[in-house]
C-alpha cells in the first residue's frame, strides 16, 4: 500500500509542477506578445472569458485576436500571477483540475493624443480548468475577473526594462 500511495503523491506532484508550468507559460505568452503559443496550451474546444475586462468570451483564436489588438497599446507589461490555490485529482488519475489565482498587472497604456503612456496597474482573479491531454494537461477554461484598475498620469521610465 505505501509504493501505491507512494505513487500516487508522486503522480498529484508532477501533475501541480505541470499546472504551475501552464500558468507560468500563460502568463509569459502574454507579457512577451506570444499569443500565438495560446494555442499550444489550450485544448481546440478551450474558451477564453476576459469579459471582465471589455473582452471577449470564446475560443482561442478569438482571443489571440483580440489580445493582439489590445496589447499593440500595452507597451509595458508584466503579467504576475500569485497566490495560486491548486485542486489536482487526489487519486492521481482524474483528468480535471483547477487552479484559482490572483493577478497584479502594473502596465503602461498608449493613450492616442498623449506623449507619455498612461500608468494602467490592474487586478484581479483567474480560474483556469485544464483537462488531461496524453500524459499531460492543457488548458480548457480561462476566467479572468478583473476587479481593479487604476490610471495614473505618466509612465514608468522607457529605459526601466522589461516588456
Amino acid at each position: 500500500m505505501h509504493a501505491h500511495g507512494g505513487a500516487t503523491l508522486e503522480r498529484a506532484l508532477k501533475d501541480r509542477i505541470a499546472l504551475d508550468d501552464l500558468v507560468t507559460a500563460y502568463a509569459v505568452a502574454i507579457d512577451t506578445d506570444q499569443v500565438g503559443a495560446l494555442t499550444g496550451l489550450a485544448h481546440d474546444d478551450a474558451v477564453f472569458d476576459y469579459t471582465s475586462s471589455g473582452g471577449p468570451r470564446g475560443s482561442v483564436p478569438e482571443v489571440q485576436k483580440w489580445l493582439t489588438r489590445s496589447l499593440a497599446h500595452v507597451p509595458q507589461r508584466a503579467h504576475l500571477i500569485v497566490n495560486r490555490r491548486f485542486s489536482v485529482p487526489a487519486d492521481g488519475h482524474g483528468d480535471e483540475a483547477t487552479v484559482e489565482a490572483h493577478f497584479f498587472n502594473p502596465m503602461s497604456v498608449r493613450v492616442p493624443g498623449q506623449d507619455a503612456a498612461m500608468w494602467n496597474p490592474g487586478g484581479g482573479y483567474y480560474t483556469f480548468v485544464f483537462r488531461r491531454a496524453g500524459d499531460g494537461w492543457l488548458i480548457s477554461e480561462l476566467v479572468m475577473r478583473e476587479t481593479w484598475r487604476v490610471a495614473v498620469h505618466g509612465s514608468p521610465s522607457s529605459d526601466a526594462g522589461g516588456h
